[in-house]
């Protein structure tokens, strides 16, 4: 089978979640026995050789003007990832034939023009990103002239996302929640959950114990370069300024962000520190005994909570956020509808080690066989050779 995988940049290093899944899906399903994937990409200013074993078409890094946008039909993302290069490259690419066009996440429907009627699409889908663009678009928090530019984006990418469902032939989602809206939106198209698999070492036997001498600390892993990473964020500091305060509770942050930024997070919120671009987070992981994912703006499958997860920690969540993740709940998860609710209930059960302990064992055991690459290979090329098998 061939199969044209358009995506937003070359996905090695992956240290973004995005990127994660990009390559591990390609890796996954390059080692499908007969797949032969073309990927056309923006390069990256460190290239990265070695897996997964495809043909690269890199060409350029991405553009980083977004005013031009603005006069464009194309939301911001996808105007920058369509430039006059990529297109003349897919424009060649397309002279091939091909079993299958991938089009890796919302933005890269800037190739929809390009395709054709004829050729067989499927859209890889990392959020709903009407609902969510929508989301971000209504936050609170920033100027008359972004929140008018946000939601002017958001009715883009919603309008352009209505279009690569219509066109395509399969979606894959990360999530059921996600899977949910596309089917809404989109009545008897093939939907297929694909949630992320884990890259990072999965453990044979039992967690790790928290004790007493565990630091009475709460982690915050990831990258936050988007405006949604960021105010999520910024709103769980507000919430969580009084009671982690008078609890004596501690609050690390750590991840790719710009270094100003959390510079000047750490003088607003001195209670808390923050370690940005660190060259690993499991030392961080290893300090803290909750994992937190306080995402109320943003869809997706949230990574960090495996992460914590396969190190032993138990997770605090906005409800929402653990979509994908099979944990229950009430018993192998700390959760709450708010960040100001779940900042009460992190405090309230910091110091319940029985409680902590039993449910990162409980997290640890519903995970451990659900998030391997290899499966999500089989179940995406089963899917690409027969799509209404992904029928509801």
């Amino acid at each position: 089978m061939r199969c044209l995988w358009i995506t937003r940049q070359d996905p090695r290093p992956a240290d973004s979640g995005e990127l994660i899944y990009t390559r591990g899906l390609l890796t996954s399903l390059a080692a499908r026995p007969g797949m032969e994937i073309t990927v056309l990409a923006h390069g990256t200013a460190q290239p990265c050789h070695g897996a997964p074993p495809v043909t690269w078409e890199l060409h350029g890094a991405i553009p980083t003007d977004r005013v031009r946008s603005l006069a464009s039909p194309l939301p911001a993302d996808a105007f920058r990832l369509g430039n006059a290069v990529q297109r003349a490259a897919l424009a060649r690419l397309l002279g091939q034939d091909w079993d299958w066009v991938i089009i890796d996440q919302a933005a890269c429907a800037w190739s929809l023009d390009l395709l054709g009627k004829y050729r067989r699409v499927a859209y890889l889908a990392h959020n709903h990103e009407a609902s969510v663009r929508r989301q971000v678009a209504a936050g609170g928090g920033s100027s008359f002239a972004l929140r008018m530019a946000l939601q002017w984006d958001a009715s883009k990418y919603a309008r352009m996302e209505r279009d690569l469902c219509q066109r395509a032939d399969l979606i894959t989602t990360l999530t059921p929640r996600d899977a949910a809206a596309f089917l809404a939106d989109n009545p008897g198209k093939p939907v297929c959950i694909l949630p992320p698999g884990y890259h990072g070492e999965i453990p044979a036997g039992p967690p790790r114990e928290l004790t007493e001498a565990t630091p009475r600390t709460v982690v915050l892993s990831g990258a936050f370069e988007w405006i949604a990473k960021r105010r999520n964020l910024e709103s769980f500091l507000r919430a969580a300024a009084g009671p982690f305060q008078r609890a004596g509770v501690g609050f690390r942050v750590v991840g790719k962000a710009d270094p100003a930024w959390f510079e000047a997070l750490a003088k607003r919120y001195p209670w808390a520190s923050f370690h940005p671009n660190v060259p690993s987070v499991t030392p961080h992981l290893d300090q803290a005994r909750i994992g937190l994912i306080p995402e109320a703006l943003g869809g997706g499958f949230k990574l960090k909570a495996l992460d914590y997860i396969f190190r032993g920690l138990p997770v605090a969540a906005i409800d929402a956020a653990l979509s994908g993740v099979p944990v229950d709940p009430a018993t192998g998860a700390i959760t709450a509808g708010d960040p100001a609710s779940l900042a009460t209930a992190v405090v309230a059960r910091i110091d319940d080690l029985g409680f902590l302990n039993h449910a990162a064992r409980q997290a640890l055991e519903a995970c451990r066989h659900a998030f391997h690459w290899e499966d999500r290979g089989i179940t995406l090329a089963r899917a690409l050779e027969n799509p209404d098998a992904c029928r509801s």
